[in-house]
């Protein structure tokens, strides 16, 4: 089965019982059995039985509980659940909730609210508008109209949570909801993957295919979608370099493999610059692109084709160019891996190429120490090689160093001069 199909699991509770008994029975299931969280008095109905196999993580400020179960969901690659306490804990844990759902990590986050009896009063600890407030810091909002309907909102934000794009969700739980009478909810089993248009992924395909040289610019969404083996068989069959998108909080590539390029700059012209060398990118579980600081309006250098694949439908919508489909990474690169026809490998690793030190490891500050490839393959000599290979000395493997003229395709650029080569 696949790993992303979470199967129905068995010894749910027959008959009625509470709230609470419900929810830790859903909870277990989905193998949630950690609570971050700083509680408060209409979160402590939850808390008088707790079950033993629970353990309840404590947090000395709201923000703080939001910021452990982050990196807890991203090591476990499971929702975490979070416990605030009513409207003032949900507004100290709004910076990290706004940072986890920017890093989509799923979380499923229930704030306490007032006893139902007294909401029409405007009650002090209540909270006015629970589903509009954490907005737009989660994907979904809800307080279940009915006692009865919490374990059901619970296990759709769970789904809601999980499913790409992954973020953090929010259910507002009145305190006396905890020990009204619920009928138990059998967890459900659903895909989380998105199969990507086989259309579109041939077109992907044939444009990579008839490209001279392929850049690959790889995101968060790559780690989170298990693409990590599909990649890097990507990147070798492309003979290709791989950046790191701007702004990335996840390890998508090994640094220390030899098609390792480095860390792609928040601005322009220097990210373009970086992608300078290559006549077709492809951008892997990112936007295109992230910006930190103002620049020109250019996205890629004029005539580069620029194809993206991610599965966060509002990425896609989006992108300032290009073509997007909407897919899981690890699909599309296998699928990618099975159509491309293999390139001979570079003799070195793109970093060891003379000259060639590296950007910055900091995405954060937007500098490039160099502002295009320094190790370009050259076209198949089927084709005219892109007028950019010109600026560069193109050394072969067999000949050395010899003028811009073509050379076999494992040949390679190097020694960009000025402005082209490190600064």
């Amino acid at each position: 089965m696949n790993e992303q199909m979470r199967p129905a699991p068995v010894g749910v509770k027959a008959g009625r019982q509470t709230v609470a008994q419900a929810v830790f029975d859903l909870l277990r299931a989905h193998g949630m059995t950690k609570i971050f969280g700083n509680p408060g008095s209409t979160e402590l109905p939850m808390f008088v039985n707790l079950p033993s196999d629970f353990s309840y993580v404590l947090g000395l400020q709201e923000s703080v509980a939001v910021a452990m179960a982050d990196a807890h969901a991203q090591i476990t690659d499971n929702a975490s659940f979070v416990n605030l306490h009513s409207a003032a804990g949900l507004g100290h844990a709004m910076g990290n909730l706004y940072t986890a759902m920017k890093n989509r990590t799923p979380l499923i986050v229930t704030t306490g609210q007032q006893t139902r009896a007294l909401l029409p009063g405007d009650p002090f600890l209540g909270n006015e508008n629970p589903v509009d407030m954490p907005k737009p810091c989660v994907k979904w909002a809800i307080e279940p109209a009915r006692a009865a309907d919490v374990p059901r909102a619970l296990e759709r934000a769970y789904w809601m949570a999980m499913q790409p794009p992954r973020g953090p969700v929010l259910v507002s739980v009145p305190l006396d909801d905890w020990d009204e009478q619920a009928a138990p909810v059998e967890p459900r089993a659903v895909s989380l993957r998105l199969g990507g248009d086989p259309v579109a992924l041939d077109q992907i395909a044939q444009g990579l295919e008839a490209a001279a040289q392929v850049a690959l610019v790889v995101g968060p969404g790559v780690d989170r979608d298990g693409a990590w083996d599909a990649v890097v068989a990507l990147a070798e069959q492309l003979a290709a370099p791989v950046w790191v998108s701007p702004m990335s909080p996840r390890c998508s590539f090994p640094e220390t493999h030899p098609n390792f390029a480095g860390f792609l700059p928040a601005k322009q012209p220097a990210l373009s610059d970086c992608l300078a060398g290559a006549d077709a990118v492809l951008v892997l579980g990112a936007p295109v692109f992230t910006y930190h600081f103002a620049g020109p309006l250019e996205h890629v250098r004029p005539g580069t084709a620029l194809y993206h694949i991610t599965d966060d439908a509002q990425q896609a919508a989006g992108a300032a160019m290009g073509m997007s489909v909407l897919a899981d990474c690890r699909l599309a690169a296998e699928v990618l891996v099975s159509k491309l026809t293999p390139r001979p490998r570079p003799t070195r690793a793109f970093r060891d190429v003379p000259g060639w030190r590296g950007p910055t490891r900091s995405p954060m500050n937007g500098s490039c120490r160099c502002s295009r490839i320094c190790a370009i393959p050259t076209a198949s000599w089927s084709r005219k090689p892109p007028a950019r290979a010109a600026r560069c000395t193109i050394i072969s493997p067999s000949t050395g160093p010899a003028a811009s003229s073509p050379r076999p395709r494992a040949a390679w650029a190097m020694d960009c001069p000025p402005p082209w080569g490190p600064r």
